[in-house]
């Protein structure tokens, strides 16, 4: 990734006009910085701007299984009853429509692989309890591995 996208990237993680960098995050193009912005973002700042990362239509499957995952997705993958009573509204529909974009298939598909940190033994659990559950949650997106620079 070159430097003009890199410093774009720490303008909207670094940015004190909040609607500003909501804007940049509406103007990217290229799927593999809203890849790198999702990996390099703070989950303390709140998910203004992973809302805005999924809602940019050039978010892809990658991008999308990872802020599932960096947003804790895995607790609704483990007990969906939790979340729903977890008293954290935001969170919680905010997970449940990533996991519906990912589940039906309505990101891009791009050449980034995304592949969760699951233990075999999280895995294996995660196919016990939920023996429906789409593939792509337990082993990721096959691909390009992209170097991630941290920010």
């Amino acid at each position: 990734m070159d430097n003009e996208k890199i410093n774009q990237i720490e303008k909207i993680l670094y940015s004190e006009d909040f609607n500003e960098a909501l804007t940049q995050v509406a103007s990217i193009e290229d799927p593999e910085m809203l890849y790198v912005l999702a990996a390099n973002y703070n989950w303390d700042n709140g998910l203004n701007i992973p809302k805005a990362i999924i809602a940019n239509d050039n978010c892809d499957m990658s991008t999308g299984l990872m802020i599932f995952y960096l947003a804790d997705g895995i607790r609704l993958l483990d007990d969906k009853e939790s979340v729903e009573q977890s008293g954290l509204d935001e969170w919680s529909e905010f997970i449940k429509k990533v996991y519906l974009l990912i589940e039906m298939n309505s990101l891009k598909t791009s050449r980034v692989s995304y592949r969760p940190e699951l233990t075999k033994v999280q895995a294996f659990k995660l196919r016990k309890a939920n023996p429906d559950l789409p593939a792509i949650f337990l082993e990721g997106i096959e691909g390009e591995d992209i170097e991630i620079p941290a920010i």
